[in-house]
């Protein structure tokens, strides 16, 4: 089998997870099938389609074809954004050089994940070419070009409307979590897909570094940007208030606007702890040694992966109860809390540090066991019974649960 995947950037061009989670796709595949990355380079149209060999996978490099690449948005002005996301909307270059593509690698099947810089006009090009198409959602850019699909409402209703004639073209869907899945079935895309649930799988070996489960006081960790957003300010809120013999120190791990005022806000207490950007080998060995993680974001994340990732070192996580992130936690209804509020925030702390050590031993080794369910080996089984299934036209797939149950 042939299999192409379609993603805005590809390694080593990384901005979030959704670059970490097409490659492992794509390299979990390799030992399946041949597989080919369709991605956008950052060089000019005169330069033509770059090609290269990553890990056995054969990835092609598209020119930008646009005002700019996304790889590099800094600096761009705010109407040069919008108009470079509404050439987006039908882009008849990079179409072009698409279809070419297209006509030259063969494939069996198309697997298109995040489409910024070429358009879900290109799953016309694939269905003129008779080609089955599977779409992973990843984040809400067929709703609105920007992060959430609450904001910037005129420039959503036109993506949305755009998505929504483009995605009849599309043969299965599937979702990286159920709420991802539903936000866009809800709004009516995908009238003719398959419908599913495969959750991102998360690299790392799954091994409980040694704790000590009866230390007093806590060790708390936070991984990722710091953003509004990310509820960074929410979880700072609820600790400053917190004894000493509770809390004894906060690592705050990421980089973003917020991370300078809040650093001034925590300056007279020496408890939290601003590492900066770290690497995911850093950010491993931290999650190791904290005690617990708390994910108190705000906004709908599609999925959760620093909490497989917390759990893959044994450490418990605490989530806000927002966007996929529940899919992927273990016993949600003890580790969630309500998203924006230092105070439920603050009741998980209390209720956590009032725990015996034994207790805290038995939620570590459960969490191991959870983010087994998130492996590479599940990720490939499951799609590549989706793939023999969209081959062979058989959509019999129903709108499923976490992990495709």
């Amino acid at each position: 089998m042939r299999i192409l995947i379609v993603n805005s950037l590809y390694t080593p061009y990384i901005i979030g997870g959704a670059e970490i989670s097409t490659q492992i796709l794509a390299e979990s595949l390799v030992s399946a099938a041949e597989v080919h990355v369709l991605t956008v380079g950052g060089q000019k149209r005169s330069a033509g389609v770059y090609t290269e060999v990553i890990n056995g996978v054969t990835v092609h490099r598209l020119p930008y074809n646009n005002l700019y690449w996304i790889g590099e948005p800094q600096g761009r002005g705010t109407l040069m954004k919008a108009a470079r996301r509404m050439i987006d909307l039908y882009n008849p270059v990079q179409i072009k050089t698409f279809r070419s593509l297209l006509s030259a690698i063969k494939p069996d099947l198309v697997h298109t994940q995040n489409l910024s810089g070429f358009g879900s006009g290109i799953w016309s090009a694939c269905a003129e070419q008779g080609l089955p198409v599977a779409h992973t959602l990843r984040d809400y850019s067929l709703l609105s070009p920007v992060s959430s699909p609450i904001k910037n409402q005129a420039l959503a209703r036109m993506y949305h409307s755009t998505s929504l004639g483009y995605s009849k073209r599309v043969s299965a869907v599937v979702g990286i979590s159920s709420h991802i899945l539903k936000r866009h079935t809800d709004a009516g895309l995908f009238p003719n897909a398959a419908k599913l649930v495969i959750p991102n799988a998360v690299d790392g070996a799954i091994e409980g570094g040694a704790k000590d489960f009866h230390r007093e006081p806590l060790r708390i960790g936070y991984f990722g940007r710091i953003e509004a957003e990310k509820g960074v300010r929410e979880l700072i809120d609820a600790i400053r208030f917190l004894p000493r013999k509770m809390v004894e120190q906060v690592m705050i791990c990421g980089d973003g606007g917020l991370k300078q005022q809040l650093q001034e806000l925590c300056s007279s207490d020496d408890r939290f702890v601003f590492t900066g950007k770290v690497t995911p080998e850093e950010a491993r060995s931290h999650m190791g040694r904290v005690d617990v993680t708390f994910v108190p974001s705000i906004w709908e994340e599609p999925f959760g992966r620093v909490i497989i990732e917390s759990y893959q070192v044994g450490t418990p996580v605490y989530a806000s109860a927002v966007g996929g992130i529940p899919d992927a936690v273990w016993n949600p209804g003890e580790f969630l809390f309500a998203p924006g509020s230092a105070e439920a925030i603050q009741a998980k702390i209390i209720a956590f540090h009032a725990l015996r050590g034994d207790e805290r031993r038995r939620i570590g080794e459960q969490c191991l066991k959870h983010c087994r369910n998130f492996t590479t080996q599940s990720l490939l089984d499951k799609h590549l019974n989706l793939y023999e299934q969209i081959q062979y036209g058989q959509h019999e797939y129903a709108l499923a649960g976490v992990n495709g149950r």
